[in-house]
Formats: C-alpha cells, structure tokens, sequence
C-alpha cells in the first residue's frame, strides 16, 4: 500500500493524462499480445505440421513415379530385346535362306545358254535386294539392343555408336572421351547413358546443324556418380520455348529414374550442352 501511494503522490500532477490506468492497460495490452502470440504460434505449428505432410505425401509420390518409370523403361527394354532377338533369329534366318536360294539359282543358270538373261538379271536383284534388307534390319537391331554393350561395355558401345554417326554425317566432327574404368557400371545406369548419347546425336543430326560434337564421359569421386556431357556448336534452341518431345521427356525419365538429375544449357545460336549425372550404387562393403 505504501507503494500505491507513492505512486499516486508521483502520478498525481499528471491526473488530467489518467496516468493512474496505464499499468492496467499496459496489463491488458500485455495478456492481449501474449494470448495473440500463443495463437500465431498453435497456428504456425499446425502449418508446419501440416506441411510436413504434404510433403512427406509429395515425397512419397514422386518416389512411386519414379518406380513406376523405372518399371516402365525395364519393360520397355525388355520389349526392345525381345524384338531384336525376333528380327535376327526370324527375318534374318529368313533374308539369308533367300540369299541362298538366289545363289544357288544364279549359279545353277550361269553355265546354261538357254537360260534368259532376266533370270540372271532377276537373281543378282535378289541378291542384292536381300543385302539391303539385312544391312536395314542390322541397323534396326543396333538400335534396338545395341550388341557391343552386352559384349564389350559402355565404352566400346558409345565408340561404336559415334562411328555409325560419323559415317552418316561426315561433314560433322565427333569427340568422344571416356575418362575412368566403366567395365563394371551395372546394365541400367549403362544402358541410360548409351540410350542419352543415342537420342542426344539423334537431336543434332535433326535439329542442330553443328560442325562439331563434343562427347564426354567420367566418374566424379565425390559425389560417387557418372557425368556425361554433349554439347555441340550448332544452332541452339530458346529452352523457354523448347518443345518437351518424347526424345527430351525419355531421356529425362532414364535419368530421373536412376537417381540422376538430367540439367540444359543453350541459347539461339550459342550451341547446346547436356549434362546428365547418375550417382553410382553404393558398394557392399562400404
């Protein structure tokens, strides 16, 4: 009480300010602000909490659609196999079986002067008929299941790959370096690499106009991953305005299915690069 009343004997000059009341309403001001501050922070809390989910739920889709796009490029590559193996078993059995019999007539009419000179002319056709279809359905199979990956690695395919384009574009120059040992890159991470190079070269062939084709591959230590590039001197595209096609999209299925970020550079008439990164599988014993 003594207290109050100094206070009082202090504030009493000021009666006119009412000076009396503010330690009331600083108190109430105080309750309303502590009450509203409880209240922003349940609120925040529930966000988060609420965020959180969301995010574990958006997490956990896009890891379903990254399964569900693994799955869906391993059946296709088993469709591509099965196809292959089709093609050379049945219609190149079948190509050559033709090949055969156009020889053997050939050879059986060569010596007879009775024979017309069309069933000559009509064989030798055959022949080279049969030739064409075989070297057409070679190039279909390479495409398909490229033989050299099973046989000879991710190195030797890509090599393979780049000679096929070379003769076919013989006006553009291809670089191709391989830096690391890549004999024992598992069959998916292999298999995406080759199939990114493939449509990648399919794009420039189509689209670029390039005199040059840079193609580099390598193994990055930390992070643990593979990194390929292909960039080119060619025309260059507005990625803003880049149509996402099927080529784009299926690259980037590949990649994203295996972990791996696929990213774009370009700009008109400055070239275009292509990075794409997949980590490697952790080993065993680490």
């Amino acid at each position: 009480m003594e207290l109050n009343e100094r206070l009082l004997r202090v504030l009493h000059p000021f009666e006119r300010f009412q000076l009396d009341e503010l330690p009331l309403t600083l108190l109430c001001l105080s309750c309303g602000l502590l009450w509203f501050a409880w209240r922003r922070f349940c609120e925040a809390r529930l966000e988060i909490a609420q965020r959180l989910i969301v995010e574990r739920e958006l997490e956990r889709s896009r890891q379903e659609l990254r399964e569900l796009a693994h799955q869906r490029i391993d059946m296709q590559e088993d469709e591509r196999r099965a196809l292959a193996r089709e093609l050379h078993d049945d219609m190149g059995q079948t190509l050559n079986a033709i090949k055969i019999e156009a020889i053997s007539i050939r050879n059986a009419s060569a010596g007879d002067d009775d024979v017309p000179q069309e069933v000559l002319r009509a064989t030798r056709s055959v022949i080279e008929h049969a030739d064409q279809v075989y070297g057409v359905v070679r190039r279909i199979i390479g495409r398909l299941r490229p033989v050299a990956l099973d046989e000879l690695g991710l190195a030797a395919a890509l090599e393979h790959c780049v000679d096929g384009w070379r003769e076919r574009l013989p006006k553009t120059r291809f670089d191709l370096r391989c830096e690391g040992t890549f004999d024992n890159l598992d069959e998916p991470r292999a298999l995406a690499l080759y199939r990114v190079v493939q449509e990648s070269l399919t794009n420039v062939a189509r689209h670029a106009q390039a005199n040059r084709v840079d193609i580099h591959l390598r193994q990055s230590a930390d992070p643990a991953c593979v990194e390929l590039t292909i960039q080119d001197d060619g025309c260059g595209v507005n990625l803003a305005a880049l149509p996402h096609g099927f080529g784009l999209l299926g690259m980037r299925e590949r990649v994203d299915a295996l972990g791996g970020c696929l990213d774009l550079a370009s700009s008109a008439h400055q070239g275009f690069r292509l990075i794409a990164s997949i980590p490697l599988p952790l080993q065993s014993g680490a």
